[in-house]
């Protein structure tokens, strides 16, 4: 079941962040959305997940239109933004709670109450339970946020820098847990500007200024720009036209990861 954007537009008080942006991902692949500041990845991401629709363009998830099907849809999207948005003076365990019960109204309590527990334990977050949600680590309160999305237990996971200030050690751990969770069948996509973490991902989708200017596999990255390092991608961007790069990669091999 594959989520794919054709030709994907979105504008802001007259100016296209995204122009023109196709985009797949298949169920069991980690994709990674990287690029410059202002290159339209939080954007993307919004609209990938249909919880801001494109104003011009094609999304669909399975075939179906996710803009028309959002309600259907929508227990199948989790979405977990940059900011964490939980309520910092619940304990753990108490805001999981909450979330099921209002989400999860199929379940009986004791069904909720193992689905919580399951998913504090799958995130190593189950001994922080009865901790209020303000004395966390922010790797611990980033893994509340996931929890919570993944309560459903979403097909398609969508992450807005979610290792954002985290030191190497739990950023690693974080994106091994988000690998799992792509491993597990499922969509996932997150937005990052942390170039250790490229290996965790089936694929890389680099924008800029609302172009994509290269999709494919990470150990395709630095031959393709042929460049000796990661963070020489960024400055080889420098200076250079975005839909001048676009025409390039579309013309390139790599371009059949976009057309499966």
């Amino acid at each position: 079941m594959p989520l794919i954007a054709r030709n994907i537009t979105v504008r802001y008080a007259g100016m296209t962040i995204l122009d023109g942006v196709t985009f797949r991902a298949q169920r069991g692949e980690f994709i990674g959305l990287i690029g410059p500041s202002g290159a339209g990845k939080s954007t993307l991401l919004y609209a990938l997940s249909g919880f801001r629709p494109p104003h011009e363009g094609d999304l669909r998830f399975d075939g179906s239109p996710i803009a028309e099907h959002f309600d259907e849809l929508k227990s199948d999207i989790g979405f977990v933004p940059q900011d964490d948005v939980v309520h910092t003076p619940l304990k753990v365990q108490r805001a999981l709670g909450y979330t099921a019960d209002l989400r999860l109204t199929q379940m009986e309590p004791a069904q909720r109450e193992a689905r919580v527990e399951e998913i504090l334990r799958s995130l190593g977050i189950w001994e922080q339970r009865n901790l209020r949600i303000g004395r966390l680590s922010g790797g611990q309160r980033k893994r509340v946020s996931i929890a919570i999305e993944l309560l459903t237990q979403p097909t398609m996971l969508f992450a807005d820098e979610p290792t954002s200030g985290l030191d190497p050690s739990l950023e690693d751990a974080l994106m091994r847990q988000l690998r799992q969770r792509a491993d597990d069948d499922n969509i996932v996509v997150v937005t990052t500007h942390i170039m250790n973490s490229l290996k965790f991902f089936d694929k890389l989708c680099v924008l800029h200024k609302g172009h994509v200017v290269f999709f494919g596999p990470p150990d395709e990255l630095k031959p393709y720009f042929d460049v000796p390092d990661l963070l020489d991608v960024y400055r080889a961007l420098e200076g250079t036209s975005p839909s001048a790069l676009k025409r390039r990669f579309l013309a390139s091999p790599l371009a059949h990861h976009l057309k499966g």
